[in-house]
């Protein structure tokens, strides 16, 4: 009798309506929640807390595997430059590196259907198939399920410390005051160098600051940078234009890419392929690959980190096997000095020069002290 009197007082037809109502809201939100994925591959829309100081920590440590804690690394090639090839292959194993050999571009048998709209005619082969060569390797990472893709070129050296270098790199950029915007969760949980950027400039020949925001740089301590004297005066001249410190020794800078030249080392993520596809081939080629990633760094479409002193840096032998480009090839007399008189800058121990020290041996001379050749008594030597 109790429980009938709210009913009467209500009415039968008004608690029904009630219960029908509730039993509908929560078939809807069953329903809605049914569908949602927790695998999203980026997760943009959910902000995360600042990474911590132990989260930085366990993050950096990808760096010590053998991509650097990229998705890959590959190396663009022309198939005839086996030497060069044979060369990474031995300072790659030295080093702990997996590196993936691509096939460089013979732009001299290019159809003019390949050209993007807007390409100079003036155009030579070499830089039509350097363009192209990079080009491929933006559309591999799209091809693949790669969050990030760490592009070389064949003609360089690198620290023998490259692993720690870079894990130091990676803490820096988990704690990057240039960011423009707030970690994502995923960020947060499994991107050693942030997803903020669409190119990570680690290997130029020469790169230059926006004049008008010399302020947007920050500066950091690298046990295994380069010395001040290692370092070109060309970087040590854009460096001191960026930090007021007096000693330029283990130190790096980063800073947004404005100007880069030259392509030996660079990171893209996916949407760094993306907007180079479109604004490096779909809209068009105005000039030289690397070049024209400055265009559009400076124009804004690009969004890059550049590190100062570059962690890759080119390996010269002072010969016409320098160069791949036909037309510098008639200002070398000879092929070079060779690997054993080559060098490099802005490195503090070349895996190259360390490379050699540590496969060199005296295979006769050990067996000799380990197994001294006994004479016999009276033999006299001549």
């Amino acid at each position: 009798m109790s429980f009938m009197l709210p009913i009467k007082r209500f009415g039968q037809r008004t608690v029904v309506l009630v219960l029908i109502t509730a039993l509908i809201a929560i078939i809807v939100v069953i329903t809605a929640t049914k569908g949602i994925s927790t695998k999203s591959y980026t997760t943009a829309t959910v902000v995360a807390a600042p990474a911590t100081s132990s989260n930085r920590k366990v993050l950096s440590q990808q760096a010590m595997n053998e991509t650097l804690g990229f998705g890959e690394i590959v190396v663009v090639s022309l198939p005839d430059r086996t030497d060069r090839r044979d060369a990474l292959e031995i300072i790659s194993a030295y080093t702990n590196l997996k590196l993936k050999f691509v096939d460089g571009v013979d732009g001299s048998k290019m159809s003019k259907k390949e050209w993007p709209d807007e390409t100079p005619k003036t155009f030579r082969d070499s830089m039509l198939g350097c363009w192209r060569a990079h080009a491929n390797l933006w559309q591999y990472m799209l091809d693949s399920n790669l969050e990030t893709l760490l592009i070389l070129e064949d003609d360089i050296d690198w620290d023998v410390k490259i692993h720690e270098i870079f894990a130091t790199l990676s803490e820096k950029l988990q704690h990057n005051p240039l960011r423009l915007d707030t970690p994502t969760e995923r960020e947060r949980m499994a991107a050693p160098y942030g997803l903020d950027w669409d190119v990570l400039m680690v290997g130029q020949c020469k790169d230059v600051s926006n004049p008008n925001r010399l302020d947007l740089s920050f500066s950091y301590h690298d046990s295994n940078g380069p010395y001040e004297k290692q370092i070109a005066e060309l970087f040590r001249s854009q460096m001191r234009k960026l930090t007021d410190k007096e000693d330029l020794n283990r130190q790096r800078i980063i800073t947004p890419t404005w100007e880069p030249v030259c392509t030996m080392g660079y990171a893209i993520t996916r949407v760094g392929a993306m907007r180079l596809l479109t604004n490096l081939s779909y809209l068009g080629l105005h000039a030289a690959v690397d070049t024209e990633i400055g265009n559009h760094m400076k124009a804004g479409n690009l969004r890059g980190y550049t590190v100062t002193p570059p962690i890759f840096n080119a390996w010269r032998v002072s010969g016409w096997k320098d160069t791949d480009i036909q037309v510098h090839r008639q200002y070398y007399k000879s092929v070079g000095k060779g690997n054993k008189r080559g060098k490099s800058m802005n490195l503090k121990e070349s895996a190259r020069i360390k490379m050699l020290e540590a496969l060199k041996q005296d295979n006769w001379a050990r067996y000799n002290e380990k197994f001294p050749v006994e004479r016999k008594s009276g033999a006299t030597t001549k």
